[in-house]
């Protein structure tokens, strides 16, 4: 008889436990009211990718990188993601977490992505993002209209800086022919976005004639200097003489 009460104590107490513990979780709900954009003013595409962050107290929402990594992983915290839905916006998406996971005082930043690749497609680096921030934090809060964020549509404007450490690219080969100039870039990173620009005078006036020009997207090729990224640009009929350069985003 005593051993059938310590059981059934013991499994009052774990019970008990139990319900602390479900009581000590907190749910927050994220959604856009849309229609959100990228920065050339069109509506972001099905499948895109949104952020929830976690802002410590007395910091600042300080950005993604291109391969998706934060600008300030010590005081900013990718809670969850979701996608863009049918309307241009974040669909409704619901969490629960231990309330000490994410502390009081902190605040909640929902982040839209533009991870478009050169042919359009979704999937790719990041080349822009968007944040809207609410204010404060609650047990329960809504991200979008009626939770305190902005009441139009995010916009992906902001442009996505390389990772720390990624090296200073460079053109290894350039070939010309048919209209079109063939560039091999070296000392390149899987996880960058490349841009290039191209002038006739090194005296200024560089205008971008390739961007989101990314490993992950095209095949790498081996060259003389070892693994070359290829871009191609198409050249204005009878050019005589242009100069080009690559950046890193």
């Amino acid at each position: 008889m005593k051993k059938t009460l310590s059981l059934i104590s013991g499994l009052l107490m774990a019970a008990t436990m139990f319900g602390a513990e479900a009581q000590d979780q907190l749910t927050l709900a994220m959604s856009t009211p849309g229609p959100d954009t990228y920065a050339d003013g069109t509506p972001v595409l099905a499948g895109e990718t949104y952020l929830l962050v976690y802002v410590k107290q007395g910091a600042v929402f300080g950005g993604v990188c291109t391969d998706g990594s934060l600008v300030d992983p010590v005081n900013n915290v990718i809670a969850t993601t979701a996608r863009a839905v049918v309307g241009a916006k974040c669909g409704y998406k619901a969490i629960q977490y231990p309330a000490a996971t994410y502390p009081e005082g902190g605040s909640w930043v929902i982040v839209v992505l533009d991870t478009r690749k050169a042919d359009g497609a979704v999937g790719g680096l990041i080349a822009a993002q968007g944040a809207s921030a609410a204010n404060g934090a609650a047990s329960a809060l809504s991200l979008g209209a009626a939770g305190g964020a902005a009441a139009s549509g995010l916009s992906a404007a902001g442009p996505a800086p390389s990772p720390a450490g990624t090296p200073q690219p460079e053109i290894a080969a350039v070939q010309a022919g048919n209209g079109r100039v063939n560039l091999r870039i070296k000392n390149f990173s899987d996880k960058a976005l490349y841009q290039v620009q191209s002038a006739t005078s090194l005296n200024g006036g560089w205008q971008t004639v390739a961007s989101r020009v990314q490993a992950t997207a095209q095949t790498v090729v081996q060259g003389e200097s070892g693994a070359e990224l290829p871009a191609d640009v198409d050249v204005p009929a009878g050019d005589t003489v242009r100069f080009f350069k690559v950046i890193a985003q």
